[in-house]
């Protein structure tokens, strides 16, 4: 994709995550340098190529499944601007639940759960239903079915050897209940046992903050060995 076009991609998925509403061509030229009809020009072909999507006449643009993905693909996963000793001490200092609601809190008030052998947390329900992705009924008993089936969506991960962390948006995930949103996902020893740690909410979660986060945390447990305590 032309570099110009990837950077409005970008600018529309950050202000849509932020705010939630469609993402006009003005509010884009007032910082990013670009004439307004420069940007209509390029939102036209990411339209055109499935990238973004006008909800109604007169709207402004959210980004696609597609558009998403393309923007996540450009998150390098990188540790480089956390502190991962604090990350490695708060983990050891403080139980699960507490890792999950600063979790919830870092991915902007999404669903963090992590799941063990023999136990199941969650935090952020409430936070989540109240964004505005949720104000449709079937979708928000949709998200409230796959917070009931957690331990199903988790066996229906299938993690690659060696890749700690997957994202899956919209219809990527394998979990019927968790094609309306996204999930992002990391498996790492914790207290002795093997865990799957992550994130649930709509498709606009703040990836950028997020991906890194569990990144880091995932790590720091890998360095202290906690499997094998």
């Amino acid at each position: 994709m032309q570099q110009r076009r990837l950077t409005i991609l970008q600018s529309i998925v950050d202000e849509h995550i932020a705010t939630g509403e469609p993402v006009g061509s003005k509010n884009l030229s007032d910082f990013l340098g670009f004439s307004s009809a420069t940007i209509r020009s390029e939102m036209a072909k990411l339209e055109s190529e499935g990238y973004i999507f006008q909800p109604h006449t007169s709207a402004g643009r959210v980004p696609t499944q597609k558009g998403y993905r393309a923007y996540v693909n450009l998150v390098i996963p990188s540790s480089e601007t956390l502190n991962t000793e604090y990350i490695r001490q708060f983990a050891e200092s403080r139980g699960i639940e507490k890792i999950l609601k600063i979790i919830s809190v870092i991915s902007g008030g999404n669903t963090a759960f992590c799941v063990t052998p023999d136990a199941l947390f969650t935090t952020g329900l409430a936070a989540t239903l109240s964004q505005p992705d949720f104000t449709e009924q079937e979708k928000t008993i949709r998200f409230a079915q796959l917070i009931d089936n957690l331990s199903d969506f988790v066996s229906s991960i299938e993690f690659d050897q060696g890749a700690m962390l997957k994202t899956y948006i919209g219809t990527e995930n394998p979990y019927k209940f968790a094609q309306d949103f996204a999930a992002i996902v990391a498996y790492f020893p914790f207290s002795a046992k093997p865990c799957v740690l992550g994130v649930l909410g709509p498709m606009r979660i703040p990836y950028k903050k997020i991906i890194p986060y569990l990144m880091s945390l995932g790590e720091a447990f890998k360095q202290q060995r906690l499997l094998e305590q």
